[in-house]
């Protein structure tokens, strides 16, 4: 979970940042509102408040945005004092292509004879597990999303209540536990793993085909600190769903081949011009896109360096600089990303210097 992966980094790195003598860190410190020069080439400041009313100013040779993928494209729309429809937006890009990694269950495998092993059993974040995935050049012959499925005990599974049920608490920490005890419930009831188990239910982790109708725009309500607040359309496609069925009938058709057993799609998935798409239906918490990188700024908000189009001095870091989704947690991709960006800006100023 990327919830789970930023706070044990923070908790690492946390100590290091506190005492680095390079590194100045403000906290409480909220940007309200980017301003740039008179051309809106060049950022000049940024305007940062907490909630005890106080305001500051704070000016920088370079500029990076980096508050994830629905606060990046929120401050940029909001900035927009100086330019109408927000900075780095003159084509209507920032914001756009909203992903999210589609998580639902999806299918069952019925075996012939239990299978005997551990890598399928619920530890939820305690151990290595296991996952099913399509061969590169079968996702490129079938024109279908890259995705996975991950093998989870059937009776088990049908215990646990879909995410998008228990993570919908206003307070964010309240959902975390609510869907962990989930989990840890799950865990309880795990039996020995040497007595084998004949019954799967198949969970699908997929990427989302770009979408520019899957989208950041503003609110017309404003929080506490006077700015507009996020509104998002997440919208899927029917690519996603061609892709699951496409990627169970080639497992289910190996599973038969092999003599193992035989895979049922969920009733949602079985009849192929239905697009529509359950209530049980999920995300990762893993939010990318809407500031994509594209050399062409008609197709995209930042260049291969992660900077703005059209402004010298303005960089976004993290996953909203994807352009596509894969399908395992973007955490690590968006880091190397970051420390990539961190050498560029490095660069950049021993030039100038």
């Amino acid at each position: 979970m990327a919830i789970q992966s930023a706070h044990k980094i923070w908790q690492q790195y946390k100590t290091d940042i506190v005492n680095a003598k390079n590194v100045h860190l403000y906290t409480y410190a909220n940007v309200t509102h980017i301003t740039a020069d008179e051309n809106v080439k060049q950022i000049t400041e940024v305007t940062i408040k907490n909630l005890a009313g106080k305001t500051h100013r704070v000016r920088a040779k370079h500029f990076v945005l980096a508050c994830c993928s629905i606060q990046n494209a929120r401050l940029l729309l909001a900035s927009n004092q100086q330019a109408k429809k927000g900075l780095g937006n003159d084509n209507d890009n920032v914001g756009r292509y909203f992903m999210e990694h589609l998580e639902i269950k999806s299918a069952e495998i019925h075996l012939f004879k239990p299978f005997h092993s551990d890598l399928y059993s619920w530890e939820f974040g305690r151990k290595a597990r296991a996952e099913l995935a399509i061969h590169p050049a079968m996702q490129e012959k079938h024109k279908i999303l890259n995705g996975t499925a991950s093998l989870e005990r059937l009776d088990i599974a049908n215990k646990i209540k879909p995410v998008i049920e228990t993570f919908n608490d206003t307070d964010a920490r309240k959902s975390m536990k609510q869907a962990m005890e989930g989990f840890d419930g799950a865990a309880g009831l795990q039996i020995d793993p040497s007595k084998g188990v004949d019954a799967y239910q198949l969970f699908t982790r997929i990427e989302q085909a770009p979408n520019p109708d899957s989208r950041v725009t503003l609110d017309v309500e404003k929080d506490a600190l006077g700015v507009p607040r996020a509104q998002l359309h997440w919208v899927l496609t029917p690519a996603e769903k061609r892709s699951m069925r496409v990627i169970y009938t080639l497992i289910g058709e190996q599973i038969g081949k092999a003599g193992l057993g035989r895979v049922r799609l969920m009733e949602y998935l079985q009849d192929e011009k239905d697009d529509s798409w359950p209530n049980f239906t999920g995300g990762g918490w893993h939010h990318m896109g809407t500031t994509r990188m594209n050399e062409d700024p008609k197709q995209g908000v930042v260049d291969a360096n992660c900077k703005v189009h059209g402004i010298s001095n303005l960089h976004i870091a993290g996953a909203s600089c994807y352009a596509t989704a894969a399908a395992p947690n973007p955490t690590l991709t968006l880091v190397a990303l970051t420390i990539r960006l961190s050498d560029h800006l490095k660069e950049t100023m021993k030039n100038k210097a």
